[in-house]
Parts: structure tokens; C-alpha cells; sequence
């Protein structure tokens, strides 16, 4: 459908904007129930751009303010990441975008306002998908920035400006710091202080050990762990995020999970001018996906765990009735879009050694039946698996995404830069300043249920400055970091075919510039290194 007007509300060259469907901007109506009219609208007659006109849009339901309050209240106890961040939780969308094809959002510079805790943008089940020029943030902040004026041996005391709703009792599962001094997220953050209560007003006592220099310094707290991304990209392909800047989420930034080819080019996962921190958690996050993960010229600050991490699920088999087998994710926090992982037919899969994480040998998959209600996939393969089954893992490895990021910034945050679990992977000119955790990591963790060994990965011409400070840090290591987390780990055959080349590393007093175990056929040259008593250690 192609008509003309002279107006706000034209489609024009299969075009419409979200104006002629009443989201207007900044006129601080909810504008959540007509972006999602005009996304249908698209859907059903096949419209290639959806256009937002510069400004405000608020984003706002009953039950995502319902559940803040709730976790704001304690109701979802000292931990609300083990209610909400569970599978198949439910919640709120923004924009849902489900079911469409070659759509594209164009933001304008539109800003996303979301009132209450909800996931933002849901792409989910969609097919070239493109999202230009948007900001997401929060009306109510999912973190509450104060400055420390006190501290003392059992308690500290933080005061808050008027931006921020405080009282007594607060939910506060983590508080990390930002040192004034050092312009950068300080080393260590405080889990689970002990308790908390409004001592003046906005100002709260906190009961917790902190070193003492941590006064006049500012205290991030978070108000959760994990909760819905700010842009779920669930069962897609061909999705690309463009320009895009996220202040803050009560989760993540962006989750990808079984979707097919994603580009990232000029996102941006930083804290608002004025603020200190970003999203509660990961700034981005890629499971069981195929094809490419692309970052180009991307931003990462602030954030309260890695910037990216890319990986597919150790599964559990927990029995079997005949040749088919009771396979679980018992990963600590089920899966990150908190729907079931499966294969598809014709996938490979290694069967590996769970205390070592070696591999003994490959199989594909024949069938596979899914039981969501009981968080199982019941798969059968092309062989029998050896009948002890308690001793081995299953992890898939079709569904494993080549990583290319290049041009990209990371800088100030808790935990690792980079966490590369997948294969095919290019590293390139990115800089790599002041995460607490160990600027790049290769990984293989039986822990987290996250693998499989890596493999055919370069890393080239980047700068990692002062990383692996404390919180994230992988065996002393401030630049890189091979290693394989498990009960017996592998020494060697788990990783295979890395180089590290033409890398600047500077250390802040570190041990080791890069530490490799557990890896095959690595090559290191041309780095520079400086601030670490040992460059390198290769463990043989």
C-alpha cells in the first residue's frame, strides 16, 4: 500500500511513520501500544521502513512498573535474579517485532524511555531486520549512583542526589565503584553488603567492608544481576544494529540466541553523560548461533560484566531410554534468553571428557524432541555414546558463529573485555582500557557450562592497557589470558590454532602480559609488553 500527504503521518516509497499510528514524540504520552500498531501495520502490508520522527518515546506498561517496585521492595528477595532471570519468566516488550521480514527501524536519534523494567526491543523469529539510530534508557534508573562521604570499619554511607528514589532496605545484590581519582570502575565491587537504612535524607548507611580510600568516590548499585536484555535477538537472521546507544537495562544489553548473522556497527553500551555506569551486566551476549557476530566501531563502558561473550551450552545428559538421550542446560542461570537450547537435525556435536573438557570424538544428530516444561532435549545420534555417561559433556558445534570485531573501544568495567568461546574469530584493532578482569579471554568452562574450546583465532594490532586489575582476571593476566576451567583442566588439545601478533599490553603491576594452557599450536609475536613480570607464559 503506497499513498501520499503533505503531512507527519505519509507513507511514501513503502514507507510510514510511527506518527500516523499517535506515538508522537516528547509528548510524554505512552507511546508503547501505537509503535507496536504501526509494527503490525508493517507486518501486514509488507512496509520496508518504519520511521520515528526525532524525540521522546515512552515506553511504559502497568506490570514492568509492578515488577520493579517489587524488586525494589524486596519481594523478589535479596537476589531478584533468581526469580525473574528464570526460564520463561514472563514479562514486558517494548517494540515487538515478531514475524517480520525485511523491515527496517529508523530511529532519527529517537530515544527509547522505558518506565518500568521490560526488554526494550524483541526481535524474535524475524528475517533482515534493521535498527538505525535509536537510544534505550530508563526513566527510573535500574541502578542508583550516590557518592561515598563516609566510611568506617563496618559501615559506609553514600549520598544520593534527587534524581533517585532512596530509602531503607534497598535491594542491592552488588555495588561497584568508580574511582574519582583514577577516572575508571574500581577493582573490586561488594556483593550482598549486609544490610542498609536511610540514615538523612537521600542518604544511606550502608553495613559492608570497603577499603577506606573508597571515600568521595561513587557507589553503583545494582538493583539486579541478570534480568531481560535491551534487544533480543531470538531465532532471527540477517540482523543488523546500527547506531544504536543503550544507557542502561536491568540485564544485559543485547542477547543473541539461536539466530543467524549479526552486525553490530556504531552501537554504543555507555553510560549517559553524567553517569558512571551502563547496563547491570553483560554488554552484549551470543549463544547457539550460526553464521557471523560482527562489531564494527562499537562502544563498551561501564557496563557490570563483559563486553561481549560468544559461546554455545555444555549439556548435561541425565539419562537416556535406549538410543536416546536426557540432555539438560545446568548452567547456573539457565540459558541467557531463558528459553530452551536444542540442535536442529544434522548437527555436530562433541562429546567431550567433563573433567577435562578434552574431546573424545564427534557425532551428529538424528532427532531431537523438545520438552520446554522440563528444560529438556531428548536427541538421538548417529552412534551410542559409551555407556558411562556421567563422564562426558555434549556441546554443539554447528551452532558455533565466526566473531570478527574490529575498531571497537572497551573501557572501564567489571569483569573481562572479551570472551571468545566459539571459532573462526578476528580480533583487530580495538583497544582494550581498564576492565577490571582480563582484557581478552579464551575459554573453554565446565562452570558456567559454556564452551566449546576455541579455535582459528586471531588476535592483531590491538591495545589492552591496564586490564585484569581484579574482579574477571584469568591466571594473573592483564592482556590475554587461554585457559580451561573445569574439575581436572586439559593442558593442552582443548584450544587450537590461536595467534596473538603486533599487540600493545600494558600491564598496572601485573603478573603475566599473556598466559596460555590447555591450547595447541599457538603462535605470539611481535608484541609489545610492558607493566607485567612475566610477557608471556605458555603452560607445556
Amino acid at each position: 500500500m503506497i499513498s501520499k500527504s503533505n503531512g507527519q503521518n505519509k507513507i511514501i516509497d513503502n514507507e510510514v511513520s510511527v506518527s500516523k499510528f499517535g506515538a508522537i514524540p516528547n509528548d510524554t504520552i505512552n507511546d508503547r501500544i501505537a509503535i507496536n500498531r504501526a509494527l503490525l501495520y508493517c507486518k501486514e502490508n509488507q512496509i520496508k521502513k518504519l520511521i520515528f520522527p526525532e524525540g521522546k518515546y515512552i515506553l511504559e506498561h502497568p506490570k514492568a512498573i509492578s515488577l520493579m517496585n517489587s524488586v525494589l521492595d524486596l519481594k523478589m528477595g535479596k537476589n531478584p535474579e533468581e526469580v525473574i532471570f528464570s526460564p520463561y519468566y514472563k514479562y514486558i516488550k517494548g517494540l515487538d517485532i515478531y514475524g517480520h521480514k525485511d523491515l527496517e527501524l529508523v530511529g532519527n536519534g529517537a530515544e527509547l524511555i522505558c518506565k518500568g523494567w521490560m526488554e526494550p526491543i524483541s526481535i524474535e523469529n524475524s528475517n533482515k531486520i534493521k535498527i538505525s539510530g535509536f537510544t534505550i534508557d530508563y526513566y527510573w534508573l535500574p541502578h542508583s549512583e550516590g557518592k561515598v562521604i563516609d566510611v568506617s570499619n563496618t559501615y559506609f554511607d553514600v549520598h544520593f542526589s534527587q534524581d533517585y528514589i532512596v530509602k531503607s532496605n534497598m535491594v542491592m545484590p552488588r555495588i561497584m565503584f568508580f574511582d574519582t581519582k583514577k577516572d575508571r570502575i574500581a577493582s573490586e565491587p561488594l556483593y550482598f553488603p549486609i544490610k542498609n537504612k536511610l540514615i538523612a535524607p537521600q542518604t544511606l548507611r550502608i553495613w559492608g567492608n570497603i577499603p577506606v580510600n573508597y571515600k568521595n568516590d561513587i557507589a553503583l548499585i545494582n538493583h539486579s544481576f541478570h534480568f531481560r536484555p535491551a534487544i533480543l535477538i531470538h531465532e532471527s537472521q540477517d540482523v543488523a544494529i546500527e547506531n544504536v546507544t543503550i544507557h542502561s537495562q536491568p540485564g544485559m544489553g543485547i542477547v543473541g540466541h539461536r539466530s543467524h548473522n549479526i552486525l553490530m556497527s556504531g552501537l554504543r553500551v555507555v553510560p549517559k553523560a553524567g553517569r558512571k555506569q551502563s547496563t547491570n551486566t553483560d554488554a552484549t551476549h551470543f549463544t547457539s548461533c550460526t553464521g557471523y557476530i560482527h562489531f564494527k566501531n562499537c562502544m563498551f563502558e561501564g557496563q557490570g560484566d563483559d563486553a561481549t561473550n560468544v559461546h554455545n551450552y555444555y549439556y548435561t545428559i541425565t539419562g537416556n531410554i535406549e538410543d536416546k538421550y536426557i540432555t539438560k542446560v545446568n548452567a547456573p542461570t539457565g540459558t541467557h534468553a531463558q528459553v530452551l537450547d536444542y540442535p536442529d537435525v544434522g548437527d555436530a556435536f562433541e562429546l567431550v571428557d567433563k573433567n577435562t573438557l578434552k574431546k573424545i570424538k564427534e557425532i551428529t544428530v538424528k532427532e531431537v524432541v523438545t520438552l520446554p516444561e522440563k528444560w529438556e532435549t531428548h536427541l538421538t545420534f548417529n552412534e551410542p555414546i559409551p555407556i558411562d555417561i556421567d563422564r562426558y559433556l555434549l556441546i554443539n558445534i554447528t551452532r558455533l558463529p565466526s566473531l570478527h570485531m574490529e575498531g571497537c573501544t572497551i573501557m572501564s568495567h567489571l569483569a573481562r573485555g572479551i570472551l571468545i568461546k566459539t571459532r573462526n574469530v578476528r580480533i583487530e584493532n580495538c583497544t582494550i582500557m581498564e576492565s577490571t578482569g582480563t582484557g581478552i579471554h579464551i575459554g573453554a568452562e565446565g562452570s558456567w557450562h559454556e564452551g566449546p574450546g576455541s579455535a582459528n583465532v586471531t588476535i592483531i594490532n590491538n591495545r589492552i592497557i591496564r586490564c585484569g586489575r581484579g574482579d574477571g582476571v584469568q591466571n594473573e593476566a592483564s592482556g590475554i589470558a587461554v585457559n580451561v576451567v573445569s574439575s581436572n583442566p586439559a593442558k593442552n588439545s582443548v584450544h587450537r590454532n590461536l595467534v596473538f601478533e603486533n599487540n600493545i599490553i600494558e600491564g598496572e603491576h601485573a603478573k603475566y602480559g599473556i598466559y596460555v594452557t590447555g591450547a595447541d599450536d599457538v603462535v605470539i609475536r611481535y608484541n609489545d609488553i610492558s607493566g607485567c613480570k612475566i610477557p608471556i607464559y605458555i603452560e607445556k
